[in-house]
């Protein structure tokens, strides 16, 4: 128990300047002590990422999501944060039907979840006052890296690229920074027990050629973007046509004139609203075997937005809505390895 100044100058009868002395050496104690609690406070993990590395706060209860897909890796893991950036669509808190029954109206606090929207705004952020910023696949810069780390533990991108960080790479990171990694194994090992349990019941799909693409364009996504990552794991590959075409970027926009990229064993049409036309901005159409065949699938935007989120909450809606789609499209005569 801390005894009364006054109390204890009258004991030790000390001078002006023993006095000076003693003020000093409790406000080494004190700040002493806070240096101990704030270290107790910060001992979860350290997290290595592109800019260096990040001591997290032990279970960390004041979470702010940057990241375009984060409220749904922070869902799946079963936290809610105190703000999460929205990307585009869903409902007017900007969540898809995978991730809107994983939402509480309001946190265990009480306190209504933030829904931020557009560029990243370091000092709104800071003012919510958060103990952790994820922003994993947020497009954060370092400059907003250095201004928001003095205010909180941040989780930038772990790899180079600022959108390159894949959905497992994702839960895992979110679990080591709160303690949360069983959960986070878990989370992993059901859905690649569910890609596994698709490719058991199609191994005829293992090496068929796939092409994701959006009509207007046309623009055709390579494998290093997350809705072909998704493809490969069914068993799928990029056409030989359209890699020659994959130069560092997730897409690429071919010529008019070129059709090989386009030719696969299953074409994917993208549409990502409601009123868009089932309609392929390309004057070669006819020309191409996989159109005429009827191999090609114009997806939803409900199914668009799934495999652009590519998160642990919307690829267990994507794989069950898309598997029947394949199936129809690959026992239809007329297609090729």
């Amino acid at each position: 128990m801390a005894v009364p100044e006054p109390m204890i100058l009258r004991r030790l009868q000390i001078s002006r300047t023993g006095r000076a002395r003693y003020r000093a050496i409790i406000s080494c104690l004190v700040f002493a002590m806070w240096l101990f609690g704030s270290s107790a406070a910060i001992s979860g993990a350290k997290i290595q990422h592109r800019w260096g590395e990040t001591v997290f706060p032990d279970q960390p209860a004041r979470i702010v999501s940057l990241s375009f897909t984060g409220i749904d890796t922070l869902l799946a893991l079963k936290l809610v944060p105190m703000a999460y950036r929205a990307w585009y669509g869903g409902d007017e808190a900007g969540l898809w039907p995978w991730a809107r029954d994983h939402m509480p109206t309001h946190m265990t606090t009480g306190t209504k979840v933030t829904v931020l929207r557009g560029e990243i705004d370091p000092e709104a952020v800071a003012r919510l006052r958060p103990d952790f910023v994820e922003a994993m696949y947020s497009g954060l810069s370092r400059a907003q890296y250095a201004a928001l780390s003095r205010v909180s533990a941040v989780l930038p991108p772990l790899g180079q690229g600022d959108f390159s960080a894949a959905w497992d790479d994702m839960v895992r990171g979110v679990g080591e920074a709160t303690g949360r990694m069983q959960a986070a194994d878990q989370v992993i090992e059901r859905l690649h027990a569910q890609f596994q349990a698709i490719r058991n019941r199609h191994p005829d799909w293992a090496g068929k050629t796939a092409v994701i693409a959006q009509a207007h364009g046309p623009v055709i996504y390579n494998d290093t973007d997350p809705r072909m990552a998704l493809m490969t794991r069914l068993g799928f590959r990029l056409p030989d046509a359209a890699r020659k075409f994959s130069l560092g970027n997730f897409f690429f926009k071919p010529d008019p004139e070129l059709t090989a990229p386009l030719e696969a064993d299953v074409v994917l049409w993208l549409r990502f609203s409601a009123d868009a036309e089932h309609r392929i901005d390309h004057p070669l159409t006819h020309t191409r075997r996989s159109a005429r065949e009827g191999r090609e699938i114009f997806l939803t935007p409900e199914l668009s937005a799934a495999l652009s989120y590519a998160s642990p909450l919307s690829i267990p809606y994507a794989l069950t809505h898309l598997e029947p789609l394949l199936e129809a499209v690959l026992t239809k005569r007329g297609t090729h390895p």
